[in-house]
Formats: C-alpha cells, structure tokens, sequence
C-alpha cells in the first residue's frame, strides 16, 4: 500500500526552513502555495494533502517521489467459523 514518508519529509521541512533562515510564516511568504499551517504539518509529520506535499516539494527542490514508500500493513481480517446453532430452527 502506497504511503508518504511523514518523518522523512519533516526531518527535510525543517533542515530546508534552517538552512534558509524560514519561519513558517516567512516560508509561506516566500514561496506562492505554501501557508504557514501546511509548513507547521509538514514539519510535525501531519498528513498533508497532495496538492500541499506539490507545492512544498517544489518550493524545497524535492523530488515528490522521494517520499513515496510502499508499506505492508497487515489487516486483522479474522473469520469466524460456521458453526451449529445454539438454538432450534423455528419451526412453522
């Protein structure tokens, strides 16, 4: 099942918001798309919707791919078995 790498992507978020001297609301200001509540979730592994993940990608320089990971989550799917009635049939 396809996912996005929230930690991977806020470790990125904040080197990328230090590296330029950011404040969430500077980023935003900075970078048309972005506003500082999509940034601060980003930066607290939230999820964030696709079009968000776009455009921080594209104000970082990241590649969008980069997040993407396959994970194999295991279902509790348990199936209980057919078994007698406890009571009669009714009977017509």
């Amino acid at each position: 099942m396809p996912d996005i790498d929230r930690d991977k992507l806020a470790a990125d978020t904040a080197c990328w918001l230090e590296a330029n001297g950011y404040s969430t609301r500077s980023a935003a200001a900075a970078h048309p798309g972005l506003n500082p509540a999509m940034i601060s979730r980003a930066c607290t592994a939230q999820v964030l919707s696709a079009a968000s993940l776009l455009a921080l990608c594209r104000a970082m320089g990241a590649e969008p791919m980069g997040y993407l990971v396959l994970v194999d989550r295991v279902r509790n799917q348990a199936v209980t078995a057919i078994g007698k009635r406890e009571t009669a049939r009714a009977r017509p």
